[in-house]
């Protein structure tokens, strides 16, 4: 009985410190139990822009001739000065930036917003630190945890033709309205088109819209105006629009619906604002920029 109690203690002991092979000299370790790694943390990125009324916090700028440097208007900087800055513009091309300081204007200034003045005028400074901005282009520079960039979309130009009779047809339904002329301005990744309509003028009552064939029907953002034989919705415009006067800075998916950076070129420059799309309604956000270029 006392032999086996001491196998049994001799035992407890080889396996709570380890038992020496006689033969090699080598230490036995007791095996070492297998603990599952905790499973990885997934962070949420999202993939579209999940608060619009938070597009509040970009500014617009324009680019110089090297494309390095991006020029706010003096009261316009970004104020979350500690954030990740994205600028984008040409489609929707998204650049790194960061603040550079403030410029002052010089007596060289002629008052135009172009990146042959780009120098001269006052401003906030930012330097795009990866890439290279499209030169004398309008960015909007925004911090980047606002706009994901899986949110961003293709734009696809439209052929720069008018839009066919049943087009015209069903926006004078769901409009009420006479189509004058109309002609599709860009594709989105879904097939939908983006037109721009000019209706038949009533009086001096004229109007022009950006229409969105929707699955919810026609949706709307209409530029009403005052008829001017030279210039009605913008200046030397002679009483119309044209799909050419169109562009976009870019195109986004959000938790509404779309959001669209749109730019209309005008005889002095260009007019830019970011419209919010939803399934029944196409709304201003209230973010706009005028940038004055000639003559």
């Amino acid at each position: 009985m006392k032999k086996i109690w001491a196998a049994m203690f001799m035992t407890a002991i080889c396996t709570l410190t380890a038992c020496a092979d006689s033969e090699n000299g080598k230490v036995e370790l007791p095996p070492v139990s297998s603990v599952e790694p905790a499973p990885d943390v997934k962070v949420d990125h999202p993939l579209v822009i999940r608060d619009v009324a938070a597009l509040q916090e970009g500014t617009f700028a324009f680019s110089d001739e090297t494309g390095h440097r991006l020029l706010v208007n003096p009261d316009a900087a970004i104020q979350d000065e500690e954030a990740s800055l994205i600028a984008i513009g040409q489609g929707g091309e998204p650049l790194p930036v960061q603040y550079a300081g403030e410029q002052q204007a010089t007596e060289e200034d002629n008052g135009r917003q172009t990146s042959q003045n780009f120098s001269h005028q006052a401003g906030q400074l930012y330097e795009v630190t990866e890439g290279t901005a499209a030169p004398n282009a309008t960015y909007f520079i925004i911090p980047k945890r606002h706009i994901p960039k899986e949110a961003l979309l293709t734009i696809q130009p439209a052929k720069p033709e008018q839009a066919d009779g049943q087009v015209l047809q069903e926006i004078k339904n769901s409009k009420g309205r006479t189509v004058e002329q109309a002609w599709p301005l860009i594709q989105l990744p879904d097939g939908e088109s983006l037109y721009l309509v000019q209706f038949v003028r009533e009086g001096d009552d004229m109007l022009a819209s950006l229409a969105l064939k929707h699955e919810s029907g026609w949706l709307y953002y209409d530029y009403s105006a005052k008829y001017d034989p030279s210039s009605t919705w913008r200046v030397d415009d002679q009483g119309e629009v044209r799909p050419d006067m169109f562009s976009f800075l870019f195109a986004a998916e959000s938790e509404l619906g779309l959001v669209l950076g749109v730019q209309w070129m005008g005889a002095e420059g260009e007019n830019v604002s970011l419209l919010s799309v939803s399934d029944d309604a196409i709304t201003d956000l209230g973010l706009e920029y005028g940038r004055y270029m000639s003559p």
